[in-house]
């Protein structure tokens, strides 16, 4: 994957309903995690590091936490990158699983305050994450998205190859699992985890939230933990 200064490509790589890690590009100086003790029930220093710091996927060169804290607005295109149209069905489902999805990945302290359907698009534009469309298989993969990216995208297979058995071109783990992307989590080593990174299940394509990322995901948002330099 490709990158333009700080755009990161997400590591999210998926084939129909399997998950594989791709190899990562070069990242932006580490900075140093914290293991302090917090007063939270069920903190992982090991787990935090992963899903925000990349430690899974990178444990020796850790990512500083980029995670996107304001209340988000989506531009959903409603066609592909060749402009044929997507089926409502399959964007209905893609606005409802990310307006529930944002509200959890900011451990439920903001939402999308829009969504806003069109051909164009607003990447780059502060505030907008664009969900856009490929035309062809994504070969590989069933998505890509930037990471924590003010202004970012997230790339789904419009070709209808990552159904995942639904009557939709692409199914909700998916989506639930580059959304945690754009707004600044990475991979985990847990197969209960939407942000596992390999191989997944068939049955495993609705897939939501597990607890453990609910609870980081609360503790990442708590201003006295994200003050204290994590």
């Amino acid at each position: 994957m490709n990158l333009l200064h700080h755009w990161l490509a997400a590591a999210a790589v998926l084939s129909l309903c399997a998950c594989t890690t791709a190899p990562l590009p070069t990242r932006p100086s580490p900075v140093s995690s914290t293991d302090a003790a917090f007063a939270l029930t069920g903190y992982e220093p090991a787990f935090y590091r992963a899903l925000l710091q990349n430690g899974h996927d990178s444990p020796d060169r850790l990512e500083s936490v980029r995670l996107l804290r304001a209340p988000i607005r989506i531009y959903l295109r409603t066609t592909d990158e060749a402009g044929r149209a997507i089926d409502e069905n399959t964007l209905a489902m893609t606005e409802r699983v990310l307006r529930d999805s944002a509200l959890i990945w900011s451990g439920g302290t903001f939402g999308i305050s829009e969504v806003l359907r069109g051909t164009a698009s607003r990447e780059r534009v502060a505030g907008w994450i664009t969900v856009k469309w490929s035309a062809a298989p994504m070969i590989g993969r069933c998505g890509r998205s930037t990471v924590g990216t003010d202004g970012g995208f997230i790339e789904l297979d419009g070709s209808g190859a990552c159904s995942c058995g639904s009557a939709t071109r692409v199914y909700p783990r998916l989506i639930r699992h580059e959304l945690g992307h754009a707004m600044g989590y990475y991979h985990t080593d847990g197969v209960d985890d939407v942000m596992y990174g390999r191989t997944i299940s068939a049955d495993a394509c609705d897939l939501s939230p597990s607890s453990r990322e609910r609870r980081h995901a609360q503790l990442a948002h708590t201003p006295s933990f994200a003050a204290s330099g994590s």
